[in-house]
């Protein structure tokens, strides 16, 4: 009898546990979901603010350019930026343009800038294998600091004609609500179309391939893969990108990030484990 009674205690307190297992794991599974999910979101954030800071850049160094590198203001308003030029001729390189947006300015794509972009160019930037280096000076995108460097090198024309340019990023963001992303970056950004208009910056669309690697604000490492097949899609006066599929992958779990088919919104979705949903881009 007692063996008979132990048996059946044994049994009990195999299922409670295989019971507790099972749900302990179901936590574990959607907890890693759920940080995977806040991984992809935080790299759309980070990589959004970098290629602002990169259209910035090149909208006001071309103004620069189109004026002889002399100091100019914004090409857009009289309270824009202030950009200087250390040494304001057209022959002497590398060259510094500072580009100041004081203590907030709206850019194109609807966000405030704050703060300086230092960079320091090789040459004209027409010419191909010609780069340029940007730094920050206390500069923010909607009150997330931004420091660090980025490298941007014109490759000169695709196949299809297009431009299309190299950059390299190593870059800090200390987020507005007190989290830190840092984040490396190999990409390569064409343009695509010019709606036509090749004097108006702000509709100009882009391409954009590659891969990155960070730690996200939860402090978990992470790495990124565009897919080559359906690049970033980005137009310089929007916030967001708009298409394109990106796969995230930290502590051996995968994602899979998509902007969806074009259409201007803050909106994408995320899949783990074939399962999908819709999530809101940060600014």
């Amino acid at each position: 009898m007692k063996a008979k009674k132990l048996g059946i205690a044994l049994v009990m307190v195999s299922s409670f546990a295989f019971l507790g297992t099972s749900c302990s794991n179901s936590d574990v599974t959607s907890a890693t979901d759920e940080a995977l999910t806040v991984t992809a979101t935080d790299e759309s954030q980070v990589a959004t603010i970098n290629d602002e800071v990169v259209s910035e850049a090149d909208q006001y160094v071309t103004t620069t350019a189109n004026a002889g590198y002399m100091a100019v203001k914004s090409v857009e308003t009289v309270t824009g930026p202030t950009i200087t030029v250390d040494k304001p001729d057209s022959v002497s390189f590398p060259k510094t343009i500072t580009i100041d947006f004081g203590t907030g300015f709206t850019g194109k794509r609807g966000n405030i800038l704050k703060g300086k972009l230092i960079v320091v160019i090789s040459d004209k930037m027409w010419k191909a294998n010609s780069s340029k280096t940007i730094t920050f000076d206390n500069f923010y995108v909607n009150d997330n600091k931004i420091s660090g460097s980025k490298t941007v090198t014109y490759k000169g024309l695709t196949t299809s004609n297009h431009p299309y340019w190299t950059i390299s990023v190593n870059d800090t963001i200390n987020r507005k609500d007190g989290a830190t992303v840092t984040w490396i970056s190999e990409r390569t950004r064409e343009l695509v179309d010019n709606n036509s208009t090749p004097l108006i910056w702000a509709d100009d669309k882009y391409s954009i391939t590659g891969t990155s690697s960070g730690v996200n604000a939860k402090g978990k490492a992470y790495s990124m893969v565009i897919d080559s097949n359906n690049p970033l899609i980005i137009y310089n006066n929007y916030p967001h990108f708009v298409q394109g599929i990106v796969t995230v992958t930290s502590e051996t779990r995968t994602a899979t990030f998509n902007y969806g088919n074009g259409e201007k919104d803050n909106l994408a979705t995320v899949t783990i484990n074939g399962k999908t949903k819709e999530i809101t881009l940060k600014n």
